[in-house]
């Protein structure tokens, strides 16, 4: 189902209220500096909350995390390789070749057992918790409480988040989508929110990859297990500690995605 084409009363009333103040994308708040030049002084510090940030010259809000080029086209590019293609390109080649759904789940908790193991190589390059960004360290958080047997899986993902922004940008973005009732029923309001990422998009690719990972993750949640331990993950998290800041969206506005799909017409 396309949850996206007919928008609810509500936004649809937001929207129209944007509009008639003359509110365009374009008009939003947003990272600046590369509209004049290829790059800009920046320094690197600790934020308040104790989390790397950086703060770029001219800017009016630090931004979160520290993009570190030797991780990101290092040890993190393989690592983001083999998820794509172990976990979610072969399980849509499985299920398009008719494999029972069942074994295409074990199969992906398989896969999940070797990249885990790859991630181990990058355990020195990870930041400890307190100097994650708020988001992931909140993912973090609860995720040690609720399934500490699997922390090689939440070092994995933590640290896809903390050093690549745009997978993290996209994950609080998420969280508008979620709804009043999360926590009555998590796997329906992740489906419905993982539909709306795929309007986000801008570029054609990108919305075909995200139709690609909400068939595999909802996939995967069939399976009892993973969806229990989804679940509790999901009611321990504390969502607006995760949710997009407005320095978040001051960020995510440079970069090709629908920030403000939720208020803005594109």
């Amino acid at each position: 189902m396309n949850y996206a084409i007919q928008p609810n009363m509500f936004t649809t009333l937001i929207r129209w209220y944007f509009k008639l103040t003359g509110m365009t994308p374009d008009k939003m708040p947003m990272v600046s500096y590369w509209k004049t030049a290829e790059s800009a002084h920046s320094k690197v510090t600790r934020l308040p909350d104790g989390s790397v940030g950086m703060y770029i010259e001219g800017e009016k809000y630090a931004f979160p995390g520290f993009p570190r080029g030797h991780l990101l086209y290092g040890s993190l590019s393989p690592l983001k390789h083999q998820i794509k293609n172990q976990i979610f390109n072969e399980s849509w080649r499985k299920l398009e070749e008719g494999m029972d759904r069942g074994q295409v789940i074990k199969e992906i908790k398989l896969a999940l057992g070797k990249i885990t193991d790859l991630s181990e190589q990058s355990k020195y390059e990870m930041l400890p918790p307190e100097n994650m960004s708020p988001a992931v360290k909140e993912i973090h958080r609860a995720w040690t409480k609720v399934s500490p047997e699997t922390s090689k899986l939440r070092d994995c993902l933590t640290y896809i988040l903390q050093e690549d922004d745009a997978y993290r940008f996209r994950i609080q973005w998420l969280v508008q989508y979620f709804g009043w009732f999360l926590k009555l029923n998590p796997v329906k309001h992740f489906g419905y929110a993982l539909s709306m990422l795929e309007h986000g998009e801008v570029i054609g690719d990108m919305k075909e990859r995200q139709r690609l990972l909400k068939r595999i993750l909802m996939l995967a949640l069939e399976d009892h297990s993973i969806k229990g331990k989804f679940i509790a993950l999901f009611k321990e998290i504390d969502w607006k500690k995760v949710k997009l800041t407005k320095g978040d969206k001051y960020h995510f506005r440079g970069k090709y995605f629908k920030t403000d799909l939720n208020i803005l017409e594109y």
